[in-house]
């Protein structure tokens, strides 16, 4: 019995291997539109809250004059998620969440100082932990596909991987910054968009019951 549990599980972990590796390879094509980023943080911060946990604090700083961003908004909030819950397991005992936003102008000095970053309008989104930080090593390998520090099950190691790829897609980078005990940084640049926001469509009214009620429920 033992080794066929032992047989079974190592299957799963072949299919779900195999599933991510499909996940990982497969180049979406994006639905890139000029994007809010601010709002968009704003509209995520109730779920990020729950997913840190009540023992991590989070700070959110977001000004007012954030220039669009050319990029999907879907895979946007994605990579914010993604980022929070790695951030979340950096920092078991607990402490500080911080994402912030600014415009940056790329100048010769930046796109000297960052590999793959071309001259332009950025807008930055940092998402910053006070977590145990990655030593050298790490940092070298942290966006390969599948390389993960996390015990068995409980990280796949695409995480990083994905959003790399998704940035470099979207014509942006992502630049990661991390002090071994000190915390982790990443910086997401994406591309300032120069064509108008859509402006959202007016919420129509909800349309009275005509019928009868119905005894049923839905929960989600």
């Amino acid at each position: 019995g033992r080794y066929i549990d032992s047989g079974l599980a190592a299957a799963k972990r072949a299919a779900g291997l195999t599933q991510r590796l499909l996940a990982f390879s497969r180049r979406q094509p994006l639905d890139s539109r000029p994007v809010d980023l601010g709002a968009s943080l704003r509209g995520l911060e109730s779920m990020l809250k729950t997913t840190c946990g009540e023992n991590i604090a989070l700070h959110l700083s977001l000004p007012q004059a954030l220039w669009p961003a050319l990029t999907d908004a879907g895979q946007f909030e994605s990579a914010v998620v993604n980022l929070a819950i790695n951030a979340r397991d950096a920092m078991p005992g607990g402490g500080a969440l911080q994402i912030s936003a600014d415009n940056v102008q790329a100048d010769a000095a930046l796109v000297a100082a960052i590999p793959g970053l071309d001259p332009g309008d950025y807008v930055r989104i940092t998402v910053r932990d006070s977590g145990i930080g990655m030593t050298g090593d790490v940092i070298a390998r942290a966006f390969d596909p599948f390389f993960t520090t996390k015990p068995l099950g409980q990280g796949t190691g695409l995480g990083l991987s994905m959003i790399y790829g998704f940035m470099r897609q979207s014509g942006g980078v992502a630049v990661l910054d991390s002090t071994e005990g000190m915390g982790t940084a990443v910086a997401l640049y994406f591309r300032r968009s120069q064509a108008p926001q859509a402006k959202p469509a007016p919420a129509q009214p909800a349309t009275p019951l005509t019928g009868a009620r119905r005894p049923d429920s839905i929960l989600l």
